[in-house]
């Protein structure tokens, strides 16, 4: 019988998920880009999926514009996936879906967008938006129309729109890249400018905080986060997903569901007296293992998104001491086996149209 791999990813502290109590001198220099480095680089040694940097809003510490520092993290990683998390609140589907598709190229399909459509997702860039963030009884559909805009973009591109040899002829098809979309929220027509991005799409990302989001991440999310629960509570929820999965004609093959955990390894720098009181799990490396394996196995989830301590070491910790564990009992990649973050999350890669499709 096969064993099933964990799916491993982080977040800041801070940064988009909750907010651990650290010292003073450490919670300065969380937007200090090389820390988020170190970060991304002991995520990598650890074969993480990816790392999610979200938008902030008080109280949380400022940081960096997430695309830019994600941008620039692609230079600094070769594997890690990496994972922005942006409100359509702030922002319009040709300019984000653009600077999407360029990260997807300029890390050479890494890039993932967790659609953020909660009201911190909307106040962290508020001003960014021409016009007012739509209410929260409207927030679900007009992000729903977003992604379904963001994808016509994407796909006005086909696979060989662009030659691999200029020299067999006009540099691009007459015609790639244009585009129209007319819905509720969103009237646009046009032509598209950055090629079809190498997963064809970015992953999609979702975040449950409320019932109501299961079926928005049935319809359309690659990766669904949930909170720590139960055990049971966590089965639950993942039968209800399958159902509504079902209803939307996909399976749950089609989704990789991850647990958002706060973790301290009890012998380490990184576990004083309150990481350990807010932490979902906390212990030896031994007894974290233990518990995440209990919980993958039992069904729980697929694997878990980690917010560890601000101390600097906190994820090297995790990956020196409580990885190996996981990879002695197979269950956790020892290499990547592919070069996208599709490939890590072992989903197939976008629908690419053809060119008649797309003429």
């Amino acid at each position: 019988m096969s064993v099933q791999q964990f799916h491993l990813a982080v977040r800041p502290p801070g940064a988009g998920g909750p907010i651990i109590p650290a010292p003073l001198d450490q919670l300065d220099q969380l937007d200090r880009f090389d820390r988020l480095a170190r970060l991304a680089r002991a995520a990598e040694r650890g074969r993480f999926d990816f790392l999610l940097l979200a938008e902030t809003a008080p109280p949380a510490p400022p940081g960096p514009e997430v695309l830019t520092a994600l941008s620039t993290l692609a230079a600094a990683t070769t594997r890690l996936g990496l994972a922005a998390g942006v409100g359509p609140a702030a922002h319009q589907p040709y300019e984000l879906a653009r600077r999407l598709a360029s990260l997807d190229h300029l890390s050479e399909g890494r890039a993932a967008w967790s659609v953020t459509t909660g009201p911190d997702g909307a106040a962290a860039a508020g001003g960014l938006r021409h016009g007012s963030p739509p209410p929260e009884a409207d927030r679900d559909a007009h992000a729903a129309e977003f992604l379904r805009a963001a994808r016509t973009l994407w796909d006005s591109w086909a696979e060989d729109d662009v030659p691999a040899d200029p020299a067999d002829g006009a540099f691009v098809r007459p015609g790639a890249g244009a585009f129209a979309h007319r819905g509720a929220h969103f009237d646009l027509a046009g032509r598209f400018t950055t090629p079809r991005a190498p997963q064809g799409h970015p992953v999609v990302v979702r975040t449950v905080t409320a019932p109501r989001d299961l079926g928005s991440a049935a319809a359309d999310a690659d990766v669904l986060l949930v909170p720590y629960t139960g055990l049971a509570e966590a089965r639950e929820l993942r039968r209800d997903l399958a159902d509504r999965l079902a209803a939307h004609g996909r399976s749950p093959q089609d989704l990789r569901v991850l647990t958002t955990l706060t973790h301290a390894l009890a012998d380490t720098s990184a576990a004083d007296a309150s990481a350990a009181e807010v932490a979902d799990v906390a212990g030896t490396p031994e007894q974290v293992a233990d518990t995440l394996t209990a919980y993958v196995r039992g069904g729980g989830s697929d694997g878990f998104l980690l917010t560890p301590h601000p101390a600097p070491d906190a994820l090297d910790a995790f990956v020196d001491r409580v990885v190996p564990l996981l990879q002695a009992e197979g269950l956790h990649r020892t290499e990547y086996t592919g070069p996208t973050l599709r490939d890590h999350l072992g989903l197939a890669q976008a629908r690419r149209p053809s060119r008649e499709a797309t003429a």
